[in-house]
């Protein structure tokens, strides 16, 4: 199971519930668009054992909006991602500047969440996990 960005790494299910708890929005794009699903899917159409699947796969998978957030990754890149942009630019310098793990800058600068928006969305998370 991958960690989590608190360095968590929980087991099964509850590992998967807490993945989703800190990073809703990128897990959410990312059911949706690697594998056509959405959170909405948990419980009926996607059963939990699976999404643990899709999830842990995507984690694992830079690629990925989730993949690349879990790497610390400035943007998702696929290998074949990596190799064009490095082709297309040309220049090796110019190359190890715009990788994904090396733009720093560009998350510092991104808007952070309040405590209060973060309870928020907690609450709403914890009022839609429904065990079935």
């Amino acid at each position: 199971m991958p960690r989590t960005r608190a360095g968590a790494c929980l087991p099964g299910i509850l590992g998967v519930v807490q993945l989703i708890r800190e990073n809703r929005p990128l897990v959410a794009r990312t059911l949706r668009e690697t594998f056509g699903v959405g959170l909405s899917d948990l419980g009926g159409a996607l059963r939990w054992g699976e999404a643990r699947l899709l999830i842990e796969a995507a984690a694992g998978d830079p690629g990925t909006a989730l993949g690349a957030e879990l790497a610390g990754w400035a943007y998702p890149a696929s290998i074949r991602d990596l190799i064009s942009l490095t082709a297309q630019i040309g220049d090796p310098k110019a190359s190890k500047r715009v990788m994904p793990w090396a733009m720093d800058g560009i998350r510092k600068r991104g808007t952070q969440a309040t405590a209060a928006e973060v309870a928020a969305a907690d609450a709403e998370l914890e009022a839609e996990i429904v065990f079935s």
